[in-house]
């Protein structure tokens, strides 16, 4: 049986003193497994797995590009749709996008 490639569609985009409860779990994860210290002020995107439900938390940060992001999103068995893709390459790209 072959590996089952998972598709990750945009659930959320907010900066984390904004997030939903229902995903700092996520978000509280992946800090730990980047060994990062939370400050409330980051950008987040938070990417649900098609037939799971599981979500991705995925830093946004300056200099981050969309083939970092495929490359985490991969990293979970999944890549992004293309809308989801599309919209976060702009969002990286745009300056203003990443504010906080």
């Amino acid at each position: 049986m072959a590996d089952q490639t998972f598709v990750a569609s945009i659930a959320d985009i907010k900066n984390l003193k904004d997030m939903p409860e229902e995903f700092i779990p996520y978000v509280s994860l992946k800090a730990a497994i980047e060994g990062r210290v939370l400050k409330g002020d980051e950008k987040i995107a938070i990417l649900n797995v098609s037939t799971t439900t599981s979500y991705i938390a995925v830093f946004l940060e300056p200099g981050k590009s969309i083939k970092d992001v495929e490359h985490e999103v991969s990293a979970s068995s999944a890549t992004l749709n293309k809308d989801s893709r599309r919209i976060l390459k702009d969002l990286l790209q745009s300056k203003e996008g990443l504010d906080v």
